[in-house]
């Protein structure tokens, strides 16, 4: 009777402690589940701080932007965006507290890299390929990486409106991209974001992202987006005044078939130390494309006059800075449109960005008037008669 009294006992004892580790169990994983809850509602508080500190900053930088634009209207001075200027809108927006949150902003000119889109300009509605800036991005590329594999004829492709024409020689129609693993068709347009270069044959995550402890040169690489745009000049123009090394080395290469590190970090230094506003000022450091001094013939000793036809020396050299001034302005520019403001936010920690490319400004009508030229006189008034605004955002986005 006893042992079964026991047994009972032990068995009830059993039951009770299975029951008590069940109990426990339970109230833990309830505990636990409250947390993550709890957790998820304080971070989802969070992340919405820090989203709008992220839009306040890019807010803040466009004012900055603004403030600047008025600045230049008031002084009346040549228009030149630099990093050193007076109002220093390069520094963006410093670490400012909002709220709970924590917001900064970075401001950088899209106008000082080599835009992808102007590799193909268009003449009366045909495509015409951009010869000067096309070797300028090779001359890059060439620079940066090791490889022998050249990825512009594949950009050329990935841009162009025609599909059914012959791949550049290093190219890739929708044919090659079709037959990829996860397929997907060839852009054949304008590109949207610098990020589709990821998209494009032959652009690998290393060469995109670069890597720091890598240099082109003398300098650490960097993320291809600091180089190149596809919300620059409309003709392939670079601001010379926030251009990288890199980037002013690649164009005059491009343009002049010189390719001078040296040269290149010259001026970079020079726009630095002061803004340059003109080509007069920047002529000085450009080689001749052709490489040669061609001279006139000096006037006759008796009547004074040159022969017939030809120039005397001050008139060639006359002739010869004018037309030099006017490469340069096809290589460079002075000032910006759009600029790209980086808004961070951040709670804890969680941090937002927020990054947004901005066109200031429009249009200029001096600017338009060869491209408005070849729209139907229908459109021309609709685009003269819209109100103009001084910032219009062209693309956006956030990242968490």
């Amino acid at each position: 009777m006893n042992q079964s009294r026991t047994a009972q006992s032990g068995v009830a004892l059993l039951l009770a402690l299975v029951f008590i580790a069940l109990m426990s169990a339970l109230v833990f994983a309830f505990l636990f589940e409250m947390q993550v809850d709890a957790s998820f509602a304080q971070n989802q508080g969070a992340d919405f701080e820090a989203l709008l500190a992220a839009r306040s900053a890019v807010v803040q930088g466009i004012q900055i932007l603004a403030e600047q634009y008025a600045d230049v209207q008031d002084t009346g001075m040549p228009p030149a965006d630099s990093e050193v200027d007076g109002s220093q809108w390069a520094l963006g927006v410093p670490f400012e507290p909002l709220n709970d949150a924590t917001m900064h902003a970075s401001i950088d000119d899209e106008y000082g890299k080599i835009n992808l889109n102007a590799l193909i300009l268009y003449d009366n509605g045909a495509p015409e390929p951009n010869e000067p800036l096309i070797q300028a991005l090779r001359d890059f590329f060439a620079e940066r990486s090791d490889s022998a594999y050249d990825p512009v004829d594949a950009i050329l492709d990935w841009i162009d409106y025609e599909d059914g024409d012959a791949a550049e020689p290093d190219g890739a129609e929708s044919d090659y991209y079709l037959s990829l693993e996860t397929p997907y068709p060839c852009k054949n347009g304008p590109m949207d974001s610098i990020e589709e270069l990821l998209l494009i044959k032959g652009i690998t995550p290393e060469l995109y992202f670069g890597n720091a402890e890598e240099k082109s040169g003398s300098l650490p690489q960097e993320p291809l987006s600091e180089y190149l745009t596809v919300h620059g000049d409309w003709q392939g123009r670079v601001n010379v005044n926030t251009a990288r090394e890199e980037v002013i080395t690649a164009v005059i290469a491009g343009y002049t078939g010189t390719a001078d590190p040296a040269l290149g970090q010259q001026i970079y230094q020079e726009a630095r130390v002061a803004p340059m506003e003109n080509a007069s000022q920047l002529r000085p450091y450009i080689p001749m494309a052709d490489g040669g001094q061609r001279k006139g013939r000096v006037p006759d000793r008796n009547t004074g006059e040159a022969p017939e036809g030809v120039a005397t020396d001050q008139e060639f050299r006359r002739a010869q800075r004018l037309q030099a001034n006017d490469s340069v302005d096809e290589m460079f520019r002075y000032n910006s449109s759009v600029f790209r403001i980086r808004g961070d936010g951040k709670v804890d920690d969680v941090l937002v960005r927020v990054e947004a490319f901005v066109f200031r400004e429009p249009y200029d009508p001096r600017e338009i008037e060869e491209p408005l030229s070849s729209l139907g006189l229908q459109y021309q008034q609709e685009f003269t008669d819209a109100p103009r605004q001084l910032f219009r955002i062209l693309d956006w986005k956030v990242v968490q």
